[in-house]
């Protein structure tokens, strides 16, 4: 799994040179963990993630689920499992876990395996599950949709969910990087 993981940031900082300060603490995670401690949900160091971003280009719309635990919307991922073979499988499970969406289309660069984000972030402490803050090493894939459709979310973790234009998606201080990152994602 290390091998794996360590050979997509290394074909993501070929095209992306400029974030390997950004890396720097998934790199460290990478190098301290075990296979079995880079995704275990109870290593408090962090664990690997995935993330689908799901844009319906017509409509110029992303998918956002409302997270019942992080009182927040979010896109669809989570954590990295045993059976997955690499953060793009993960990607597409949780997508098809959390909304009922499969085979949707790729960003190119995506279908590649190579995310058009890696993004580290804190999550904070989850009361429902009594697990302490920890860190998301979180793998981001852009999946394409041709028409907007309903979508079946996981109501155990989701409440509500919905679509929102770039420009909504460009306000929320939660998306940071990944906003111009989404704006010029044909030339990737």
């Amino acid at each position: 799994m290390k091998e794996k993981i360590q050979l997509i940031i290394d074909k993501y900082l070929t095209l992306f040179p400029n974030e390997q300060d950004r890396l720097k603490l998934l790199i460290n995670y990478l190098n301290e963990s075990t296979n079995n401690e880079l995704i275990d949900w109870n290593n408090k160091n962090g664990h690997l993630t995935a993330g689908a971003f799901v844009y319906c280009k017509c409509e110029d719309k992303f998918l956002v689920l409302y997270h019942k635990d992080l009182k927040m919307y979010l896109y669809p991922g989570d954590h990295m499992d045993k059976q997955d073979i690499n953060p793009l499988e993960t990607a597409k499970r949780e997508l098809k876990e959390e909304t009922g969406l499969d085979n949707l289309g790729l960003m190119q660069l995506c279908s590649s395996g190579i995310p058009f984000d890696i993004d580290t972030h804190l999550i904070p402490f989850n009361d429902r599950v009594s697990m302490p803050e920890h860190y998301h090493f979180d793998f981001r894939y852009l999946f394409l949709l041709e028409n907007l459709s309903d979508i079946l979310i996981d109501k155990d973790q989701f409440k509500d969910y919905k679509w929102i234009s770039s420009r909504e998606l460009e306000k929320d201080k939660s998306y940071g990087s990944i906003v111009n990152k989404l704006k010029n994602f044909e030339k990737y």
